[in-house]
């Protein structure tokens, strides 16, 4: 991670970490990197959103960008109209699956694909070392943008969704502007939960992380299939039958409708080891990236493969998406199961078992002599029956551990002793 830039753009809570001074650097930044330009901006409906926007916008102008603004829009609407429209760079102002209180500015080069290490590390230079304002700039509102990528995801998908029923739950974020006209538009019936516009609710108890919210929306109903989306929509969660799907099941599941690349889906350190042998039997293979959609999709791009994701609920099907998208992921899923009239059951992976803790800690945890001495003893207890993998999360100030294990009992007692470890440096 860089000074700014964690594993998802900037990210923090707004008026601590991430504030209207760092949106305006960011711009003026942004602005010097590529020179001025065309740049699309997009943002969530979180309250914080309009006046990041407004410091960004202020930024690129002053260095002699023209901002075309998207309004509210899912993270892959900017990044498939940065293409579109012959942008330099892409820009969404949202936190992801955060709370409400948290933002966020996602950056996209004009190909749609996510800033890698080198660009962002000069971007943070430029924020540090303003370059000299030379003004010149304009702002416009795109009209229609919204249109383009409903427009988008329905010639893209091109399924016949009719008599299918489907529940969504847009988590009040950047969904809600789409996803139930677009569904419809492919002929779907469709019930939706948290579907307005209201900043101060996204996410909260609702959307891709909280699953259980669809899934009891749907009881006593006869909808089987049922998604949930993130804040900026590039996530999602499934509900079928009345059971929450986990993310390797609905990656396997879309893949395996697929021809895919080599043989090829892109995944995480995290994904389950039961995807990786499921894809073996079919003679596939997993091939990994560190944990974020981004490093994913760099991949993809870099080889041309074709499918990939996170078990979290980041599903890339490329080229059609250059970075996660939760819509148009439920819809390939769907397709994949609705055909001719009737919806098949989803073939479920055996997983196997893995839990993750992920506790509040500096950084510098990750350098402590005791923690790395814990770490090579769980690894030497796992050896041929599991994997442990301890990181800092980029999204939030904790450290996450993941111990996955063919025996629930030793997962639980070594992530006991680092629960316990961990929080014991928090005293």
């Amino acid at each position: 991670m860089g000074k700014y830039f964690g594993t998802d753009g900037i990210r923090g809570k707004y008026g601590e970490k991430l504030d209207e001074t760092l949106a305006y650097k960011t711009g003026l930044a942004l602005g010097g990197f590529y020179g001025g330009g065309k740049f699309v901006l997009g943002r969530d409906t979180r309250i914080s959103g309009e006046e990041i926007e407004n410091a960004l916008v202020r930024g690129i102008t002053d260095m002699g960008g023209e901002v075309l603004l998207l309004g509210i829009l899912p993270t892959p609407a900017v990044a498939m109209l940065a293409i579109k429209h012959g942008a330099k760079c892409g820009v969404m102002i949202s936190a992801s699956h955060n709370p409400p209180e948290y933002n966020g500015i996602k950056v996209f080069d004009g190909n749609g694909v996510k800033l890698g290490e080198e660009q962002e590390g000069s971007i943070e230079y430029y924020i540090d070392n303003l370059p000299s304002v030379t003004g010149g700039g304009k702002v416009e509102k795109k009209d229609g943008a919204k249109r383009e990528y409903i427009e988008y995801l329905v010639d893209t998908v091109n399924a016949d969704f009719r008599g299918l029923k489907v529940w969504l739950d847009c988590g009040y974020g950047a969904a809600s502007t789409v996803a139930e006209e677009a569904f419809r538009r492919l002929g779907a019936t469709v019930s939706v939960d948290n579907c307005k516009l209201r900043g101060e609710k996204i996410n909260s108890g609702c959307g891709a992380l909280y699953p259980q919210y669809v899934r009891n929306s749907m009881k006593g109903t006869d909808c089987r299939l049922g998604f949930a989306f993130d804040g900026d929509a590039d996530r999602l969660s499934v509900v079928m039958d009345g059971d929450i799907i986990d993310g390797d099941t609905v990656l396997y599941n879309i893949s395996k409708a697929m021809d895919i690349k080599d043989g090829v889906v892109v995944g995480t350190i995290l994904n389950n080891l039961a995807l990786e042998n499921k894809l073996a039997e079919n003679g596939r293979r997993l091939v990994r990236t560190p944990v974020g959609d981004k490093y994913i999709c760099d991949l993809m791009y870099r080889k041309g493969y074709n499918i990939g994701g996170e078990q979290s609920g980041h599903y890339i099907v490329y080229p059609a998406a250059t970075t996660g998208d939760g819509i148009l992921s439920a819809m390939f899923l769907a397709k994949s199961l609705y055909k001719n009239g009737s919806l098949e059951k989803i073939e479920k992976l055996q997983l196997v078992p893995q839990k993750a803790i992920a506790e509040y800690a500096d950084p510098s945890i990750m350098y402590d002599k005791t923690m790395r001495k814990m770490t090579e003893e769980a690894e030497a207890q796992l050896a041929g029956k599991g994997r442990i993998i301890v990181r800092m999360s980029g999204t939030e100030p904790k450290v996450r551990v993941m111990v996955e294990c063919s025996e629930p009992a030793l997962v639980d007692e070594i992530l006991a002793r680092f629960k316990k470890y961990i929080n014991s440096l928090a005293v």
